[in-house]
């Protein structure tokens, strides 16, 4: 099982590595993570780009494959997934790549750059900072707004072994739905203050009549050491809760242990 966020570079490769493994006579399937509402293509994507909404759905898709699911029901699984789950990331500093040398953007005091990646990349704009409450806001109300998104992806498929265009459409959050709440440090973000990010998310939710069913804050989807945070919500159901209460014992994630 391959899951693959949605960058240019990372597809291609993965595709590669796809077929290889099917030429070799290794039973292999793909899922495709787009989560991130910010933007529709960008230099490093055709679509979405795939961010934090991978660290759940690996917790998920490992918890199906411990309980004995099949490889098709995983990628099933792993499709709802991804059309369940919406992220969005904000950064009041550029991370630095070895290689560059140098912060990958550079902002003006009390300016953020709205809905950046995960590898460096700017946003698709640069705002005011006027503080931490107006900034969730301003991310909560955006993935409400974005939530609904329809592309045309390829698909692997395993039996035939050739890739296959496949319609794939992502629900949007509404009154009701019950989630699960990240709170991701892009790098440099003090705990305390994702804390206090994850207060004012809870808040929004509630307002919204959406029920917190579980909920993560920390590190899990980094960007070296941009000081930014980004958000994502999962509409789950009894099924999907089940598979995240499951024991998991990793350097990331353990409980239930």
């Amino acid at each position: 099982m391959l899951l693959i966020k949605n960058y240019t570079g990372d597809v291609l490769n993965f595709e590669t590595a796809t077929e290889l493994l099917h030429d070799s006579g290794t039973q292999v399937a793909t899922v495709l993570v787009d989560d991130d509402v910010a933007v529709k293509d960008s230099l490093f994507t055709a679509g979405r780009r795939g961010v934090a909404n991978t660290v759940l759905m690996e917790k998920l898709l490992g918890a199906a494959t411990a309980r004995g699911d099949d490889l098709d029901t995983v990628v099933t699984l792993g499709h709802r997934i991804n059309n369940q789950g919406h992220s969005i990331g904000i950064a009041l500093g550029a991370c630095t790549v070895p290689a560059a040398g140098k912060p990958s953007f550079v902002l003006a005091e009390n300016e953020m750059e709205f809905g950046v990646g995960i590898h460096g990349e700017p946003g698709i704009a640069r705002r005011p900072f006027t503080g931490l409450n107006a900034a969730v806001d301003d991310m909560f109300h955006t993935l409400i707004e974005h939530g609904h998104y329809q592309r045309t992806i390829r698909a692997w498929d395993r039996r035939q072994g050739e890739w296959r265009d496949e319609v794939q459409t992502k629900q949007p959050l509404t009154r009701g739905d019950r989630v699960i709440v990240l709170v991701n440090n892009l790098g440099a973000t003090p705990l305390s203050e994702l804390y206090g990010v994850y207060h004012r998310l809870a808040e929004r939710c509630a307002e919204a009549g959406m029920i917190v069913e579980r909920s993560l804050v920390g590190s899990y989807c980094t960007s070296l050491d941009m000081q930014g945070v980004s958000i994502t919500l999962l509409k789950v159901d009894d099924e999907l809760l089940a598979l995240w209460d499951a024991p998991v014992k990793t350097p990331a994630l353990r409980w239930g242990c």
